[in-house]
């Protein structure tokens, strides 16, 4: 019995020790399950600070980048403007340069050929003298056919060349030859927005001389040059029937605005006759507004002063010969050019036409209504005087 009892009793107290054990163990558990969820809920507060951490620093880099990335875009378009400026800048050339007269120039063959030359403009200094342009390319007038004739003016990066097409033509290519030559005279270009106080027939509307020129181009007319127009008086070479030379006198600022787009719009070749003199502010307008198709030939320097002789218009009446020489000297230096003259007012004196032959000078032009002809004095020729006011049909017979 006692050691059933003792059994019993070791099993009690092992039941016992085994109960204290479990509960022992449970509050093992638990505590170390608290431990655990606390050690989780730090890990989570830590995680969590961590990530809005790394969220606040992502957030600042990102826009460090962006505000960066924003400023190297501006700096770079920046840059890319001044690039595209300076490209610009660089691609406008300065020195301007254009032929004289048409583009092909018709040459008959067996005829002479007449150089009719180039005209360069450099719009920071100014004209840059005929005899200054470099002339390549030869032209066979036994031989029909094109040939290409280039002019060069400036030297180095600032250099421009323009290239004129002479084209050698038998009898039949050449069709009819010019019994006359209309030289048309405008004065001034005005626009329905900027209509002058003292609008006369030498004002002509934006859009009229846009028709004539329309009209012009369309039928096919050709421009020859002063030297050819000379050369053709003389009866040395032939031109095309369907012809004319355009001028435009005075060099005033309302032609040079209006009227020069026109002519660059219709690819025709025309001659300003500028005043020079500083009241006019000849050498200025030369600059400001060169262009390829316009060729400043003279209206003297400071001669285009009326004079109070009743017999002249103009003040050469009361100058000596070597006084019109030094004005025309003055006025050539500034306009580059030296092949025609419109006379001030169409007023000459026998010193002025002396000087006129003694400078050079191809061709004078008075204010005489007529059409230039085989034989005429070249130094008095006649032009075609153009109104504002007169009708399409009117211009279209004089100049067809």
């Amino acid at each position: 019995m006692s050691d059933q009892r003792m059994t019993e009793e070791q099993r009690r107290i092992a039941a016992e020790n085994l109960a204290r054990r479990k509960q022992a163990l449970r509050k093992k558990k638990a505590k170390k399950r608290k431990a655990m969820v606390r050690l989780i809920l730090i890990g989570l507060i830590l995680l969590l600070l961590f990530t809005g951490l790394v969220v606040r620093l992502v957030k600042g880099r990102h826009a460090d980048k962006s505000d960066n990335g924003q400023a190297v875009s501006e700096e770079k378009a920046q840059t890319d403007n001044d690039s595209k400026v300076a490209s610009e800048e660089a691609s406008e050339p300065e020195i301007v340069i254009g032929i004289k007269g048409s583009s092909p120039q018709m040459v008959l063959v067996g005829e002479p050929y007449i150089e009719n030359g180039a005209f360069a403009i450099d719009k920071n200094n100014g004209a840059i003298p005929e005899s200054d342009i470099r002339i390549k390319g030869k032209v066979d007038t036994t031989k029909p056919g094109d040939y290409e004739v280039t002019y060069t003016a400036g030297k180095g990066k600032t250099a421009q060349s323009v290239t004129r097409t002479v084209r050698v033509a038998t009898e039949e290519e050449f069709g009819q030859k010019a019994v006359n030559v209309p030289v048309m005279m405008y004065h001034w270009v005005y626009t329905a927005e900027d209509v002058p106080e003292d609008l006369d027939g030498n004002w002509i509307l934006d859009t009229t001389l846009d028709e004539h020129l329309s009209y012009l181009e369309s039928e096919g007319y050709y421009y020859p040059g002063w030297k050819e127009l000379y050369a053709w008086i003389n009866d040395e070479i032939s031109i095309p029937a369907k012809c004319t030379v355009l001028t435009f006198d005075d060099g005033k600022e309302a032609f040079l605005k209006y009227g020069v787009p026109l002519l660059e719009k219709h690819r025709i070749p025309a001659t300003s006759f500028m005043i020079c003199w500083e009241k006019n502010k000849g050498a200025n307008k030369i600059k400001m507004y060169a262009s390829p198709y316009v060729d400043f030939e003279s209206h003297t320097f400071a001669m285009h002063q009326k004079s109070e002789d009743p017999n002249h218009k103009g003040i050469d009446a009361i100058m000596s010969k070597d006084e019109i020489a030094a004005d025309l000297k003055q006025a050539a230096l500034m306009l580059g050019n030296n092949d025609a003259i419109a006379y001030p007012y169409g007023d000459y004196t026998d010193d002025f036409l002396a000087a006129v032959k003694e400078q050079g000078i191809l061709c004078g032009f008075t204010v005489e209504y007529d059409r230039v002809r085989k034989g005429m004095d070249p130094l008095k020729l006649p032009r075609v005087r153009v109104l504002g006011d007169e009708s399409f049909q009117i211009w279209k017979d004089s100049v067809g």
